[in-house]
C-alpha cells in the first residue's frame, strides 16, 4: 500500500461572503467559496480557465475566522481531500470536499481580479494544485473521444491516520482522477493495487442524470504522474524481494478544446 498523501493549495478570491452555521451539537461550521483562473496551456494554445471551489472550516478555525472574512478577499488555503457517502431514497452517493486546515489572508497588491456573469470576483493567475499519493481501485479506464484524445479515469484510494477523539483513526478517501493525452495512454498501462503519485488541478463536473436530475462531481485533473518504486511487499522495509523498477515520471496537459461532454463521468465512486 502506497504511503498516503492528500494536500490540497488554492489561492482565489473570496467569491461570496462566508456562510456560517452551527450543528445540533453545537460544532461551528463555515463555508467559503474561493473563484480563480488557471492558465492552461496544450498543443501550443492556453486560455484561462474559471474554477469555483469550496472550502470548508470546522470549530474554532471557523469562528476565527466568520466574522473576518469578507467577499473579494484574496486567500490563501491549505487543506485536503475528504471523501463522504450516504444513502438517500436507496442510492449511494458520494461527495468529496475541501477541508481547510490553515487559512491565511493575502495582499491584493499587484494581484488582478475580475467580476463574472453574477459579480463574483475571480483571481486571475490563481493558485489550484493538489498533490495525492495512494493506490488505484481499478484498472484504468482509457478510452478517446471522436476526435482522437486520449482520456483515462482512474480511481485513487487515498488512506490517512488522523487523531480523533477515541485516539488514532484511520480513513480512506476515494478520488477521482482524469488525464489526457500522452499522459493518459502512459496512464492506461497501471493496473489495480498499482500506487501512484498524483500532481494536478481540482475541477468540478456537471451533467444530468438519466432521470433528469443535476449531478455533480469533484474530481483531480492529473498534470503529472509518478508510479512509486516501493509496492505492497517493500513498503515495511523489510521485503527481500527487489523493488520493481519504477517508470519515468510522465508530464502532460490538459485538452483545452473541452472534451468533457464526450467522456462524462460515472455517477456513482466505487465503494
Amino acid at each position: 500500500m502506497a504511503r498516503g498523501l492528500n494536500r490540497v493549495f488554492l489561492i482565489g478570491a473570496l467569491a461570496a461572503p462566508p456562510d456560517m452555521r452551527y450543528t445540533p451539537g453545537g460544532l461551528a461550521v463555515l463555508d467559503l467559496t474561493l473563484a480563480g483562473q488557471d492558465y492552461l496551456e496544450s498543443g501550443g494554445q492556453g486560455r484561462e480557465v474559471p474554477w469555483y471551489h469550496r472550502v470548508r472550516l470546522l470549530g474554532r478555525q471557523a469562528e476565527m475566522w466568520g466574522d473576518t472574512l469578507k467577499k473579494g478577499q484574496l486567500l490563501f488555503v491549505e487543506g485536503r481531500l475528504e471523501y463522504r457517502q450516504w444513502e438517500r431514497e436507496g442510492e449511494k452517493r458520494s461527495e468529496l470536499q475541501v477541508r481547510g486546515e490553515f487559512v491565511d489572508p493575502l495582499e491584493p497588491r499587484g494581484r488582478e481580479t475580475q467580476e463574472d456573469a453574477r459579480s463574483q470576483p475571480r483571481l486571475r493567475h490563481a493558485l489550484n494544485q493538489v498533490l495525492l499519493m495512494g493506490n488505484l481501485t481499478r484498472d484504468p479506464d482509457l478510452r478517446y473521444t471522436p476526435q482522437g484524445t486520449a482520456v483515462a479515469r482512474l480511481g485513487l484510494a487515498v488512506n490517512e491516520r488522523r487523531r480523533g477523539q477515541g485516539g488514532e483513526e484511520e480513513r480512506t478517501h476515494f478520488i477521482e482522477v482524469q488525464a489526457w493525452r500522452e499522459l493518459a495512454e502512459w496512464a492506461g498501462e497501471l493496473r489495480r493495487g498499482d500506487g501512484l503519485l498524483v500532481i494536478g488541478r481540482l475541477v468540478n463536473d456537471s451533467w444530468t442524470g438519466s432521470n433528469g436530475e443535476r449531478r455533480f462531481q469533484t474530481r483531480v485533473e492529473a498534470l503529472r504522474l509518478e508510479q512509486p518504486t516501493r509496492g505492497p511487499a517493500q513498503a515495511g522495509g523489510s521485503g527481500s524481494q527487489d523493488a520493481p523498477k519504477a517508470r519515468p515520471a510522465q508530464t502532460g496537459g490538459v485538452d483545452i478544446d473541452d472534451g468533457l461532454e464526450d467522456f462524462p463521468p460515472e455517477e456513482d465512486l466505487p465503494f
